[in-house]
């Protein structure tokens, strides 16, 4: 997750041609491919923890996808002996504007 938060991080901060963000992109993909399992596991934790009209809200405007994850997250992990891992403030500040 680290990974893939300085690669977020990276874009923002314009620190990346576009050859290299899509070298760096591609070698997060396996056989299923992380990008999908991370994007699925976040929505389930959004959907079932603070609901699908937030969920869909996320999808409309995705600068707000990571943060709220967190905090359903933080809500999750308040109720589950497994905690889920959470975005760092940096990368949700830098999506925040």
């Amino acid at each position: 997750m680290k990974k893939v938060e300085q690669f977020f991080l990276d874009i923002l901060g314009n620190k990346l041609t576009e050859d290299q963000i899509q070298k760096t992109a591609f070698s997060f993909f396996g056989i299923q491919g992380p990008w999908y399992t991370v994007g699925w596991k976040m929505s389930v934790v959004i959907e079932k923890t603070v609901g699908r009209a937030k969920l869909i809200e996320c999808f409309c405007d995705q600068r707000k996808l990571l943060e709220t994850y967190n905090e359903a997250a933080a809500k999750y992990n308040g109720t589950s002996a497994k905690a889920l891992p959470r975005w760092s403030k940096s990368i949700v500040d830098a999506l925040r504007g």
